[in-house]
């Protein structure tokens, strides 16, 4: 138990100084990205990722309206979800945990950029405002879901009588 928790407090300490480095201005590359990739069919959609604050700032210009978001604490959870997996994949180095890691973490990365994506729809209304606006904050519970899936699954941390 010991060794579980002492993986995961260093690789979150570990990944937050990173993250304080320099790690979030690439990860919010690797985001804009993505969701580039999805709004390029979108010809009056134009993403646009503004680095000159103290954390990036994810925008959408539609037309002549622009919409901006915040990339703090929206990318801060994908610490959570590194860290998670880091620690199961130094437990267990199979190739079925390895594989669970890598698809529950695209999983997680597709999700943040269709939340980045709906930004083009806020022309359309307050339900797609209000949409995005709650997807943004829910990415930690998002990450807290996994890892108690995984928890379940593969037994990690077992609570009660053994």
């Amino acid at each position: 138990m010991i060794k579980k928790i002492s993986i995961l407090i260093s690789s979150t300490i570990g990944l937050y100084a990173l993250w304080l480095l320099g790690l979030e201005k690439i990860y919010a590359q690797i985001l804009k990205f993505g969701a580039s990739f999805i709004l390029s069919p979108f010809s009056n959609v134009t993403p646009v990722l503004k680095l000159d604050q103290a954390h990036p700032d994810f925008c959408v210009a539609v037309g002549q309206d622009g919409y901006c978001m915040e990339l703090e604490l929206f990318g801060l959870s994908i610490i959570v979800m590194l860290s998670w997996y880091i620690m199961l994949v130094a437990l267990n180095t199979s190739k079925k945990m390895l594989i669970t890691a890598l698809k529950h973490i695209g999983i997680f990365y597709l999700l943040q950029i269709l939340t980045m994506a709906t930004l083009a729809l806020y022309d359309f209304g307050t339900f797609f405002q209000q949409a995005n606006s709650a997807m943004r904050q829910s990415f930690i519970i998002i990450a807290l879901i996994f890892i108690i899936w995984d928890n379940y699954l593969y037994g990690v941390f077992r609570f009660g009588k053994e």
